[in-house]
């Protein structure tokens, strides 16, 4: 039986009742299209003092949360936006509309843990309106629906890569700050469904998530949906490159300036933006595996359909654009995705050597980090790879790959210890396979302009080198 608490709210008690009609009327003196600054302002922090301040907060109401998201979205001030903003992601932190019930973990060793879906809660997504009326965009204060999501995501793809739009405008850092705020959602909402899942491996309780929703609606374009992530973090990596040396000079000039405060805030937006979509990449890759292992253990239908995994399609367009290779590898912090995107992309191009798993069997390709190491033993192969490649995404390639590999946990599960080389090979066989590749370039192009970079991750192998050898 699959462990899932569909919880409704029949009626409210008249203390919560008493405290919705309380608050609510501190807007009354507004009309509801557009709050005033100070009465919206003093209504923020009443519901945070009863919901989320209070140790024994209480959930607030539907109308409650949508009047926060209505003030978020029509706010005119930064203040408004950004206090707005946080508390919407605090709201969802403590009350969730979707989480698993701890008091069942609580319970017996032979009682499965519960999944409860509040349906009475507010969100932020509507996801039933899968038509063709563009109901997203009909008001600012309305819920997301999935084109709505899939639009947002567009916008900022399109305003980070326009050298004529204005990031510190409040109309972006709003739509930046909006979409963090989707991406935790639906980050908060798939954990708990998978917790669960990997205790029932009931599919079904994926299937219904926000995540696998949105990109199985025919209202999105999942492969450019990807495309626009990666054109986030490319146009984002290129805008701080270019916007610190200003901070700093304007900082200088006038720290009381309105607009230094907007530019100092827009900063830290875009970097938890660029964190957010990072998020959501990750999300989508974890969902793509979990999905795969169900195919296999004959979970899914038809009606799942076919998507390509998120890494391969990004695997693709580093391939296709050798140009966004160095900012996505560098923006990315998750370890193991970056060492399975550098795996991925040497597979395109190399024939690892084999590797003997048992005795009697046939030898496989070693498709680990090591592996790849090994294609560079002499000259002749580490000149094919250059022709291949490229010298520069050679080299970016390997250190990125090098200094994700030694970031990973040495203690894992067995499955991603024999992907990722842990148990089966050490990490100074590792180090010293890596300086003997960078030596065997050398020779092979007498040219080689070492990167940055790659100074850092051979730096990083001798110093393991002479300190555990």
């Amino acid at each position: 039986m699959m462990q899932v608490d569909f919880r409704r709210r029949k009626g409210r008690g008249v203390f919560e009742v008493g405290i919705e009609e309380n608050i609510l009327a501190i807007l009354d003196d507004a009309q509801e299209a557009q709050y005033s600054h100070d009465n919206s302002l003093a209504f923020l922090e009443a519901v945070r003092a009863t919901s989320v301040a209070a140790d024994d907060g209480i959930p607030p109401t539907i109308k409650l949360v949508a009047a926060v998201f209505r003030i978020f979205r029509t706010g005119k001030s930064l203040e408004l936006i950004i206090t707005s903003s946080q508390l919407l992601n605090e709201l969802e932190q403590k009350f969730p509309r979707v989480f698993v019930d701890e008091g069942a973990l609580e319970l017996s060793s032979g009682s499965q843990p519960r999944l409860i879906v509040d349906e009475q809660a507010w969100s932020p997504f509507a996801l039933n309106l899968d038509s063709d009326r563009v109901t997203s965009n009909e008001s600012p204060a309305c819920p997301i629906d999935t084109l709505g999501f899939y639009l947002l995501i567009q916008e900022l793809a399109g305003a980070v890569n326009d050298s004529n739009v204005q990031l510190q405008d409040i109309r972006y850092l709003r739509s930046m700050l909006l979409f963090q705020y989707l991406v935790n959602v639906i980050e908060v909402e798939f954990l708990a469904r998978n917790r669960i899942y990997e205790e029932t491996m009931q599919w079904t309780i994926l299937r219904e998530s926000t995540l696998n929703i949105l990109l199985n609606s025919r209202r999105v374009n999942y492969k450019s949906l990807v495309k626009d992530c990666l054109s986030i973090i490319c146009g984002l990596h290129k805008i701080h490159a270019s916007s610190n040396d200003f901070l700093e000079d304007s900082a200088a000039k006038s720290s009381k300036d309105s607009q230094i405060s907007l530019a100092f805030a827009s900063l830290e937006v875009e970097v938890e933006a660029c964190v957010a979509v990072q998020k959501l990449m990750i999300t989508i890759t974890k969902l793509d595996e979990l999905k795969k292992q169900a195919d296999l253990k004959g979970f899914t239908t038809r009606a799942d359909g076919v998507r390509t995994p998120l890494v391969e399609i990004v695997v693709n367009e580093l391939t296709y654009d050798n140009e966004i290779l160095s900012p996505v590898l560098q923006v990315l912090d998750h370890p193991r995705w970056k060492l399975e995107l550098v795996l991925q992309y040497f597979a395109k191009y190399i024939t690892r050597p084999a590797v003997r798993t048992r005795r009697g069997t046939e030898p496989e390709e070693d498709a680990t980090f090591y592996g790849t190491l090994r294609s560079f033993t002499n000259i002749s192969s580490a000149k094919s790879v250059i022709k291949k490649i490229g010298s520069e995404a050679l080299q970016l390639l390997l250190a990125h790959g090098f200094l994700a590999q030694i970031s990973l946990p040495r203690k894992c599960s067995k499955s991603e210890a024999l992907l990722y080389s842990i148990l089966e090979v050490s990490l100074l066989e590792i180090c010293r396979e890596m300086i003997s590749a960078f030596n065997n370039l050398r020779k092979a192009y007498s040219h080689l302009e070492i990167l940055p970079i790659a100074k850092e991750a051979l730096f990083v192998a001798s110093t393991i080198l002479s300190t555990k050898s």
